[in-house]
């Protein structure tokens, strides 16, 4: 059985919200806040983002009430120490920054043990996490992941494993854009994995008097050699923490994703504020998305895009989307996925230490 309220330490190797705002920071960061909501005592220890001032060692900050300390440098060494001060009873760590290597996550799980504190993975993504964690895997308390599909896919790379479902349901009250009839197309985190060429696509060649809207994610594209077009039917928005803003101008959301997307909460997020979703049929999306909106079967062919946005022009029609949606998240509960994550550490804390 697990244990009353619990001392819980989110430690890893990478940044924290509201620095980086993807759905894997938004999520680890809610659920920090739900459990310190609960009574139970967080603390987050992690490293300062990309072009943080070198100068300082230490960041310290309060993330909605949860303390955070970030270290640009010797991260090992910095949480040995804030786990002699914390003492916490368990740590949750995630997916790490791009240039983590094995070593770095392995380290890190070895002094997390050094201290007698069992580790809980919550992986947000399949490859770079799985083999980043490869050789320290035997030493996880338990496994959690956000999708049946990515449980699925971690028995196949790990088959004596048995993650745990949890899933990264948002905060309804954060997200509510009060109503949303903007005209947007609106598409998230424009990359080339998230379906990029599809919406280029869509903008210049087959819709170009629909208006879209693109939203800055986790990466700057341009900075990667990925060329956003101008286009007077396009308009460009920056990332923020305040995403109900968006939704506020969306008419519909695209998620055309070329890979198999680990969850896709975007979609509850706009099914949530009655918005029509298109998404491609893989991965995790058949479990956010589900029969809640239209799922595209053969994704790569932009032809099938240009049909579903063009079938919701009919108002019947876009209904009964709306109405198919918002049925859809009433079947995920944010205090339900908290519920389960705070059982699951529970047991783990209530494991004998690590040897």
């Amino acid at each position: 059985m697990g244990k009353g309220h619990l001392k819980i330490m989110f430690a890893h190797h990478r940044w924290w919200y509201p620095t980086f705002v993807n759905g894997a920071d938004i999520a680890n960061h809610e659920f920090a806040t739900k459990f310190r909501q609960r009574g139970n005592e967080v603390k987050v220890v992690g490293i300062t983002p990309p072009g943080g001032r070198s100068r300082l060692s230490y960041r310290r900050y309060s993330a909605e009430g949860v303390p955070v300390c970030l270290v640009t440098s010797e991260f090992v060494k910095s949480l040995s120490r804030e786990i002699k001060d914390f003492k916490p009873d368990v740590v949750v760590t995630s997916c790490p920054e791009p240039s983590c290597s094995r070593d770095d996550t392995t380290r890190m799980v070895e002094v997390i043990r050094q201290h007698k504190v069992p580790v809980v993975l919550y992986a947000h993504e399949l490859e770079n996490t799985l083999d980043l964690f490869e050789d320290a895997r035997q030493h996880l308390s338990s496994i959690v992941t956000n999708s049946r599909f990515m449980s699925d896919e971690i028995k196949k790379r790990w088959p004596k494993t048995s993650p745990q479902v949890v899933y990264p349901v948002p905060d309804w009250h954060s997200i509510d854009a009060g109503g949303a009839s903007g005209p947007f197309v609106t598409f998230f985190n424009p990359s080339p994995h998230k379906g990029i060429g599809i919406a280029h696509t869509l903008v210049t060649q087959r819709l170009k008097t629909r208006p879209f809207l693109f939203v800055e994610g986790f990466m700057d594209p341009e900075a990667h050699g990925i060329s956003l077009i101008r286009s007077g039917n396009l308009v460009h928005a920056r990332r923020s923490p305040d995403v109900a803003t968006i939704y506020v101008m969306t008419r519909t959301v695209i998620v055309p994703s070329q890979w198999q997307e680990p969850f896709g909460r975007i979609a509850l997020e706009a099914m949530y504020n009655h918005i029509p979703v298109i998404a491609s049929a893989t991965g995790g999306l058949l479990e956010s998305v589900g029969e809640g909106g239209l799922l595209i079967e053969n994704y790569s062919d932009v032809d099938r895009w240009v049909d579903a946005l063009e079938r919701l022009d009919d108002e019947s029609e876009r209904r009964r989307w709306i109405v198919a949606g918002a049925a859809h998240v009433q079947s995920f509960s944010q205090r339900k996925e908290v519920d389960t994550f705070l059982n699951i550490l529970g047991e783990a804390a209530s494991q004998p230490g690590p040897t």
